[in-house]
Formats: structure tokens, C-alpha cells, sequence
């Protein structure tokens, strides 16, 4: 392979090099690419194959490489590859600033601590869904928790409230537009009309809620994190079994708001005037 130097940022007193571009890493991120496209149903070897134009041998090789580091899980009924979870967990801290979940880990897991559940942040992405980037280790099953890396669905309850309750109007009604109703329970929300309702309680109450409209017979409690430029980055939230949570909604979601606060002061956080402070 031939170099010159003409574009190396790490060479001092030399000319950079050409941007190089490795095959197999090129392939390997052209079979992700793939994998992304199809979520749900994952991609058989040939059809991936077939797609790059590479032999399926090559193919096979790449995709054992990247099911061995957990970017990739195959499933041998169906001999389908789909996208893991890994891979998500291992570039979550490129997605959130490092410096904020420096600073904000350490403040949810004080709150875990005082209020006995564990504490989940999310992050929302571009297609409706929640990146978890955190959330502590807690072994009762009656608690709702899930790991870094896990992506809740498009239109779950208690964070996509807490993402669009403190919007202005305008990208509220907006984004109820363009909003699909998903029914992840018998108690989910499909209606517009009483989706806006509900988001107007959030803002009365404080705080989201989700009564078992994602997961049966756990109650969710989620509020949004806003950045600098005053938007909702990061969705920090508390689920577990009705029948703990639920005697204990007003004492954990204090706590939340508390925590919360404390976050946007230490990052320069500015959310809107009608967000709930602590008392």
C-alpha cells in the first residue's frame, strides 16, 4: 500500500497522509449498515453477501468476528444475523458527552441509593426509540430495569411523555403529528387527543407517568434532562411493581425532581420555565 503524506493530523513538522481505508473494516461496517436496515427481521449471510459483493466465506468470517465481540447475535433456527445490543452499550458514551454522564451518573445513583430503585437514563434517538447510556445494578425482580444498551421502542409511555410534556406547542403538536400509536399493553395510549390530555397532566403533576402502559402492572416515573441550548437529551426515569412504586409516587419523584435540578446545575441544564423545581 502506498502512502504519502499529505493529510496525517498526528505527524508534527509532516504532511497527513491519505485517508486510508482498510477492506475488511470497510465490509464489516457495510454489513452493520445491513444489519441496521433490518432491525426485526436480521439478514441471512447470502443475501448480505450478495449485497456487498464479497464471496460468502469472507462474509461468514466478518460476521463470526463481530457476533464474537457481541455487535452481532445470529440466530441458528432461523440462520438470521441481527444487530445486538453490544454494540449500542459500547458506543453509548460516544452518543451522550463523556463529561455528562461523568456528571450526572454519580448524582443518579445517589438517588437509586436514597429511594431503593434503580435509576435509568435514556437517551431519545432520531427514530422515536430510548437508548439506555446508564442505570444501576439492582437483583429484585420486581423492579423494571434493563441493561446499557437496551433500546426501549418508539412510544414507550414514560419516556416519550417526559420527552415531549415540556416542548413548546408548537413542536408538541408537531410531534403528536407525526406520532404512531403502538400498543405495548391493554392500558397504552392510542388516542391523540388523550395523549395531549395526558401530557398536560405531566405538567399540572410535575412529572411522567406510565401505569402499565408499557410493561402490565409496573408503574413508570420519567422526567426529561435539558442541555445547554434547553433541549431534552437524556430521559432519566424509575420503574417498578405497582404495588411498591405506587404508595411511595410522591416521596420518588421529589427525589427525582431534587436529582434533576442538582443535574442542571451542574451541567449548565436550561429547561423551561413551567419545569418542575424542587420544593
Amino acid at each position: 500500500m502506498k502512502l504519502d503524506r499529505t493529510s496525517d493530523p498526528v505527524s508534527p513538522g509532516m504532511a497527513p497522509l491519505e485517508p486510508v481505508q482498510v477492506p475488511a473494516v470497510v465490509k464489516a461496517i457495510g454489513i452493520i449498515r445491513i444489519l441496521n436496515m433490518h432491525p426485526d427481521s436480521g439478514s441471512v449471510l447470502s443475501d448480505i453477501a450478495d449485497t456487498l459483493s464479497i464471496t460468502k466465506s469472507h462474509c461468514h468470517n466478518i460476521l463470526r468476528t463481530l457476533v464474537a465481540h457481541g455487535w452481532v447475535e445470529y440466530d441458528s433456527a432461523t440462520r438470521r444475523y441481527r444487530l445486538s445490543s453490544g454494540i449500542a452499550a459500547d458506543s453509548s458514551s460516544a452518543l451522550v458527552s463523556r463529561t455528562h454522564l461523568a456528571v450526572i451518573r454519580p448524582i443518579a445513583e445517589k438517588l437509586a441509593e436514597n429511594v431503593g430503585y434503580p435509576c435509568i437514563l435514556a437517551e431519545p434517538l432520531a427514530d422515536g426509540s430510548f437508548l439506555i447510556v446508564h442505570t444501576s445494578k439492582f437483583q429484585d425482580l420486581s423492579i423494571l430495569n434493563a441493561p446499557v444498551g437496551y433500546r426501549f421502542p418508539p412510544g414507550t409511555a414514560a419516556q416519550m411523555k417526559a420527552k415531549l410534556a415540556w416542548l413548546p406547542a408548537a413542536e408538541e403538536a408537531a410531534e403528536l403529528e407525526r406520532w404512531t400509536p403502538v400498543r405495548h399493553s391493554k392500558t397504552s395510549i392510542m388516542d391523540k387527543e388523550v395523549l395531549r390530555a395526558d401530557l398536560a397532566v405531566c405538567r399540572e403533576r410535575g412529572y411522567a407517568r406510565s401505569a402499565g402502559e408499557y410493561v402490565e402492572g409496573f408503574t413508570t416515573i420519567a422526567l426529561p434532562i435539558f442541555n445547554r441550548e434547553g433541549r431534552v437529551f437524556l430521559i432519566l426515569s424509575i420503574g417498578s411493581a405497582a404495588a411498591s412504586i405506587n404508595p411511595r409516587e410522591a416521596e420518588v419523584a421529589g427525589a427525582m425532581i431534587e436529582a434533576v435540578a442538582q443535574v442542571h446545575a451542574a451541567i449548565d441544564g436550561r429547561p423551561p420555565v413551567n419545569f418542575p423545581r424542587p420544593r
